[in-house]
């Protein structure tokens, strides 16, 4: 998905490309309908996106319970594996306008994101923050705001609001982290995240 593979969006479609169909493929990653303009989400994208959010929600919520280094590194990989698919998941041509059209799964999407964002580790953070700047940028046109401008793009109920609030939490987060580090000790790998995160976002 990373990659625009055509045979995975075609398969997301519940279609096949025959190996041999080249003209087919390029037009499939080409038509507009099947990327950036697409209004509809792909035939699977309920179905993938469901099992997604599953597996963050209840990785998330059981961030207090795991206690042992193996438990706790094999919840961490599985968010990382889940955010990762969330961020191909968003873009325009797997999720059309579903997410932001759909007031139950943007408030489902939103409200995890905001977890997330408030409850995880610098590394994981980082990969939620490329997922609400693919999310931002794609669903800029899929709003439905009959408006127009900067006073549009940053209502307060606009998805991209929502996803500059997440951003500027973590951000002020890794700076205040940053700052207090000479009082208290910080894990070497969590800091250098906090670093990365902070040169990320600036």
């Amino acid at each position: 998905m990373q990659a625009n593979d055509p045979y995975i969006l075609a398969a997301m479609d519940g279609r096949e490309l025959a190996p041999a169909a080249n003209e087919q493929k390029e037009q499939l990653v080409q038509t507009p309908e099947n990327n950036a303009d697409r209004k509809e989400p792909t035939a699977f994208f309920f179905i993938i996106f469901g099992l997604v959010y599953e597996s963050l929600a209840t990785s998330s919520s059981s961030s207090s319970s795991s206690s042992s280094s193996s438990s706790s590194s094999t919840r961490k990989n599985r968010i990382l594996s889940s955010l990762q698919a969330l961020k191909c998941l968003v873009r325009p041509e797997y999720s059309g306008g579903a997410i932001v059209r759909d007031p139950t799964i943007f408030d489902e999407f939103i409200g995890l994101c905001y977890r997330i964002g408030m409850t995880e580790t610098p590394d994981v953070q980082g990969v939620l923050v490329d997922v609400l700047a693919g999310f931002a940028a794609s669903s800029s046109g899929n709003s439905g705001s009959s408006g127009s401008g900067v006073s549009d793009v940053l209502s307060l109920s606009e998805p991209s609001a929502h996803c500059l609030r997440i951003c500027a939490h973590i951000l002020r987060q890794a700076l205040g982290s940053s700052r207090a580090s000479g009082s208290r000790t910080l894990a070497s790998s969590s800091f250098v995240w906090r670093i990365i995160l902070i040169n990320w976002m600036l």
